[in-house]
C-alpha cells in the first residue's frame, strides 16, 4: 500500500532530516512560546517523537506566529511572521517533500531563478549577471514587484498550482493552516507600525519556511514566459533584473513583464517613478542588486548594506540587548564573521579598514560602559579620514587590544573565507 504524503513527512526520520536542514544559525531565535532553537535541541528525540505522533493522529495544530518588523533600506519595515520552533520543523519537513513533488515545475526556472534552490544563492545570481554583462548586455532593467508576498493570490496558488499536482490530499489541511496562522506579539510592535500587519494573511507569510518554495512555484509562469521571450533574466525571489543590449530592449522587457505579472495578479513598480524600477546603463552608472553594487567591472557591498552592518554592530555595543563582556565580543564576532561569509566573493576590501575602525571605536565605547580599564597601549586613535566616527573624542581600541578581543580583522576573515571556498 502506498504511503500518504502525511505519513512520509511525519516519520521521525524525515523530521530529523528536516531539523538538520532547518536554519539554526541564530540559536536564540524563538517564536511566541519563547522556546529557542537551543532550548528545542534539548531532548530532541522526545520532541520529534511527540510531533510525529500528533501528525499521524491528525491532532497537530500550528501555533500563532510572532510578529517581527525588519528595517528596510528605504526607512520602511518588512513584516515577518516567526513560527515557534516545532512549527518550523513541521513546515520544513513539508517544504522538503513539496520540493521533491514540484521538481519539474522548479526546473523550468533553471538559469534564471536563484533564491531558495538547492546549491544556489546570491553568489550564483551575481556570477550570472557578470556572465550576461560580458556577453554584451550593459543596460539593466532593475525591477521590483509591489508587495509580492502580500499580493500573491493564496487561493489560486493552492487550488490551481499546489493541490492538483499532489498525489493525495493528506497534506492539504496542514498546508492551508500553515498559511493562515494567527499573529501574536503585536503588543511589542509600536502602534504606529502595526499597520504593516493589516491584511497580512491575504498573501503568503514572510518568515514561514514554506513561503520561499511557494513563491518560486507561483512565479514559475513568469520565468517561463520571460525565458521564452529570450530576455536575460536573473531573479532572486521577488527581486529581478533583466540585462539588455540597449535601452529600447529594456523598455520592451518592462512591457512584457507587466503583461505576464498582471495575469498572475501582481504589479511592478512603474518605470515612470524612476525609483524601485528603472533602467541603468552600466557604461555610465552602477546598480544595486541583493545588497551588492555592480559598476560594470567589480561587485562590492552596497552602501545600504554597509550601513545595516554598522547599525547591527552599533546596536550590540549600545546595549540594546544585555550582554556581559564575553557575550558582547562573541556577538560582534559572529555578526562580522557572518557578514564576511555572505559577501567574501565581492570586493569587500574597499570597506575593510573603515569597518575595522568602526568596530574598534564602538567596542571601545561599549567596554568603557563596562568600566573596562584601558592602558595607554590598549587605546588607539581614529585616522583623520574617519574622524566623523569619533564624535567628541578620537579614541578607539588599539590594534593590539583588538587582537586580544578575539574579533578578527576583516582582511583575516576574507583570507579565511576565500581559502576555504577555493579548496
Amino acid at each position: 500500500m502506498k504511503k500518504s504524503l502525511l505519513y512520509k513527512i511525519s516519520s521521525p526520520e524525515k523530521l530529523l532530516d528536516a531539523w538538520g536542514k532547518l536554519n539554526r544559525t541564530n540559536k536564540s531565535s524563538h517564536g511566541l512560546d519563547n522556546i529557542s532553537i537551543e532550548d528545542f535541541a534539548n531532548n530532541l528525540d522526545d520532541k520529534i517523537s511527540s510531533i510525529s505522533k500528533k501528525l499521524r493522529d491528525n491532532t497537530y495544530s500550528f501555533s500563532a506566529n510572532r510578529a517581527v518588523l525588519i528595517p528596510k533600506s528605504n526607512g520602511k519595515f518588512r513584516p515577518l511572521q516567526v513560527p515557534v520552533i516545532a512549527d518550523r520543523l513541521v513546515l520544513k519537513a513539508i517544504a522538503i517533500e513539496l520540493e521533491n513533488q514540484f521538481a519539474k515545475t522548479i526546473s523550468k526556472s533553471d538559469g534564471v531563478s536563484f533564491a531558495y534552490q538547492k546549491k544556489l544563492g546570491v553568489k550564483n545570481a551575481i556570477e550570472k549577471i557578470k556572465e550576461l554583462y560580458d556577453k554584451g548586455n550593459p543596460v539593466v532593467l532593475e525591477a521590483d514587484l509591489i508587495n509580492f508576498f502580500g499580493e500573491v493570490d493564496k487561493n489560486v496558488l493552492l487550488t490551481k498550482q499546489i493541490f492538483p499536482q499532489l498525489p493525495d490530499d493528506s497534506l492539504n489541511n496542514l498546508i492551508e493552516s500553515a498559511l493562515n496562522q494567527e499573529i501574536g506579539g503585536l503588543e511589542s510592535i509600536q502602534k504606529k507600525q502595526r499597520h504593516y500587519f493589516q491584511d497580512i494573511n491575504d498573501g503568503i507569510p514572510q518568515g514561514n519556511p514554506l513561503s520561499p518554495l511557494l513563491s518560486n512555484i507561483y512565479l514559475s509562469p513568469f520565468d517561463t514566459y520571460i525565458k521564452r521571450k529570450n530576455y536575460n533574466l536573473v531573479r532572486y525571489a521577488d527581486d529581478f533584473v533583466i540585462l539588455c543590449s540597449n535601452e529600447k530592449e529594456c523598455k520592451k522587457a518592462f512591457d512584457d513583464c507587466e503583461l505576464i505579472l498582471k495575469k498572475l495578479g501582481l504589479k511592478i513598480h512603474p518605470l515612470s517613478e524612476g525609483d524601485k524600477t528603472k533602467i541603468v546603463d552600466l557604461k555610465t552608472s552602477t546598480f544595486d542588486f541583493l545588497s551588492i553594487t555592480f559598476n560594470g567591472k567589480v561587485f562590492y557591498p552596497s552602501k545600504s548594506n554597509i550601513d545595516r552592518l554598522k547599525s547591527k554592530i552599533r546596536d550590540i555595543c549600545n546595549g540594546k540587548v544585555e550582554y556581559n563582556v564575553l557575550t558582547l565580543l562573541k556577538k560582534i564576532s559572529n555578526v562580522y564573521d557572518g557578514w564576511v561569509s555572505a559577501f567574501y566573493y565581492t570586493e569587500v576590501e574597499r570597506f575593510s579598514e573603515e569597518l575595522d575602525i568602526f568596530i574598534n571605536r564602538h567596542l571601545f565605547l561599549a567596554l568603557k560602559n563596562f568600566e573596562w580599564k584601558f592602558t595607554p597601549s590598549s587605546k588607539g586613535t581614529i585616522p583623520y579620514k574617519y574622524r566623523q566616527m569619533g564624535g567628541k573624542t578620537r579614541e578607539c581600541l588599539s590594534d593590539k587590544q583588538r587582537q586580544k578581543s578575539g574579533i578578527p580583522k576583516c582582511a583575516d576573515l576574507l583570507k579565511q573565507k576565500r581559502t576555504k571556498n577555493v579548496t
